[in-house]
């Protein structure tokens, strides 16, 4: 288990999920606080019918869930991540998972999906939300896998994508209100270190093309690539496999 960056605490929201909560703290190796009084830090929140984040340092933030259902606004003419996907993709390994966004997009694209994610608590929490996903052939469709993306990428099986969305410390610096998920991610896991690196090991195992999600005016991962697909905010920088 990757150790989170700030005390995780374990409450039940509601009276009938006690039982659960208490498996679950004990399953994180969390604390299972019992009062909604004094609470702080990061808390799971444990209801019948759902789990969330909320940093109770923050008393103003709303709790935070992985929803598998949100959908991106996606004007078919400027579907840039389908064009850097490329037409021709069907499986795709997802090395920086983070709370799922990218992963069930991929999902509803028709994709078999790998999502990797080092967090023992952020893969807690994607595995609860596949296990709602109603759809049985988009559950059978997505596997979540609790590892660091370099030692497990050459053990999984060939993929025509790898896709990359890392977190930077300049790009925190920039962003004035970066999104709710966004903040739980860097409170939780802290910027990546180890990008470049994984970029490498993404280009000599992907079929086709690793793709790397960046804020448009943003550094490249320290090496040009190949093509680029340029949004308003974002861009995605393709580069083309090393494995032919």
């Amino acid at each position: 288990m990757h150790s989170i960056k700030k005390q995780l605490s374990v409450f039940a929201v509601s009276r009938n999920a006690d039982d659960q909560a208490a498996q679950i703290a004990h399953q994180l190796g969390a604390t299972l606080e019992t009062s909604e009084s004094g609470l702080s830090g990061l808390v799971l929140e444990v209801g019948e019918a759902k789990l969330a984040l909320r940093d109770y340092d923050r008393p103003r933030t709303r709790s935070f869930f992985v929803d598998s259902q949100i959908q991106r606004r996606v004007v078919s003419s400027r579907d840039l991540l389908g064009r850097a996907l490329g037409p021709k993709s069907t499986t795709i390994i997802d090395a920086t998972a983070g709370f799922g966004s990218d992963s069930f997009d991929f999902l509803r694209r028709g994709k078999r999906v790998f999502a990797v994610e080092r967090i023992s608590l952020i893969v807690f929490l994607l595995k609860d939300a596949v296990a709602k996903i109603e759809n049985s052939d988009e559950r059978k469709r997505i596997s979540v896998l609790e590892a660091a993306a370099q030692d497990i990428i050459p053990s999984l099986p060939s993929c025509d994508v790898i896709f990359l969305d890392p977190m930077f410390e300049d790009v925190e610096k920039r962003s004035a209100k970066p999104r709710k998920a966004q903040q739980l991610l860097r409170l939780i896991a802290g910027p990546s270190s180890d990008s470049d690196s994984l970029l490498e090991v993404a280009r000599q195992h992907a079929k086709q093309r690793v793709v790397v999600k960046r804020p448009r005016l943003s550094s490249s991962l320290g090496v040009e690539p190949d093509h680029c697909f340029m949004g308003k905010s974002i861009r995605y920088d393709v580069y083309f496999s090393r494995t032919s």
